[in-house]
């Protein structure tokens, strides 16, 4: 039978956690499941709500690490689960009942490596509708699809364990986990998306990372260099696509929040990166220091 390992990262996430914990609890289907809980730090009571909520509950690992930022927390989750296939949960998500079931039969059916479904959002409790032949799509090059799109989140995603282990994980120079994730796993497996709603997220929760899109697009872009960087090997037409995402993501940003002229550098490696020009992934990475001008960005 297979095995499931969800894996939940915990940081100051109180409020929410019997919800997220009693849909783990809730998961239809016929496969074997593992708990994993990282807390990674957290100043409120989210630690003794965890053991509280999973007491009795069978294969449950627990780890308590000082604050390092979730990119690291996954990674540690990762590495102490023992189940085939990774089911990433955000601490303030809540899976529909029918979540797991619908992605390991997508992952099944599309012989894929790595799936994901859509997201949704809600103010008091979330209501899923029941997945009746969902589109699912199948990407015929999984990162190309990637650096486009700039897919991210991570609970509604379910993914091998041992494609993790080969694109060895979360990015931890990072602080969130989604974006690299989504880029490592597409470079190493074959990605398919089922489009139907399979978890939703409190729409006013304040301390959600994607409230922070100085954050957000800094790890996003930042991501992206940091995987040009560390694989020049990738071939011409996935290196000039990301080159052009994180270009044009640097000079809006620039110009836009920062009200920066066309005399400037991010300027002119955006019209580089259009004529074709191949940049140096090495200054890339430095040019997203743009980002955390006057921003509040959090890093590892």
């Amino acid at each position: 039978m297979i095995k499931v390992s969800f894996v939940v990262t915990v940081y100051n996430k109180a409020p929410f956690l019997p919800g997220v914990i009693d849909a783990l609890k809730n998961q239809q289907g016929d496969f074997e499941r593992e708990y994993v809980f990282v807390n990674d730090g957290s100043t409120d009571n989210s630690w003794d709500i965890v053991k509280s909520e999973t007491a009795g509950l069978p294969h449950v690992v627990l780890i308590d690490q000082v604050n390092q930022g979730v990119a690291i927390a996954t990674n540690n989750g990762v590495r102490a689960a023992s189940g085939d296939l990774i089911k990433l949960v955000d601490s303030d998500d809540i899976l529909a009942p029918f979540c797991c079931q619908l992605l390991i039969q997508t992952l099944q059916d599309s012989n894929s490596d790595f799936v994901f479904a859509i997201s949704g959002e809600h103010e008091d409790t979330p209501v899923f509708e029941d997945p009746a032949n969902p589109e699912v799509v199948i990407f015929d090059d999984s990162l190309l699809s990637v650096i486009k799109h700039g897919y991210a989140r991570v609970s509604h995603c379910l993914f091998k364990k041992d494609v993790f282990d080969r694109a060895q994980g979360c990015d931890e120079r990072i602080f969130s986990q989604d974006h690299s994730l989504f880029i490592r796993l597409s470079t190493h497996g074959k990605l398919a998306q089922v489009r139907h709603i399979v978890c939703s997220s409190p729409r006013d929760e304040p301390g959600r990372i994607m409230n922070n899109n100085a954050q957000v697009v800094h790890d996003a872009t930042l991501a992206l260099a940091y995987h040009l960087q560390d694989n020049p090997q990738l071939d011409t037409q996935h290196i000039k696509a990301a080159q052009k995402k994180i270009t044009s993501r640097i000079w809006k940003w620039a110009k836009r929040e920062l009200g920066m002229n066309y005399f400037n550098r991010a300027f002119w490696l955006f019209t580089l990166s259009r004529c074709g020009v191949a940049l140096s992934a090495t200054e890339l990475v430095e040019q997203c220091a743009v980002f955390r001008e006057g921003a509040n960005i959090r890093r590892p």
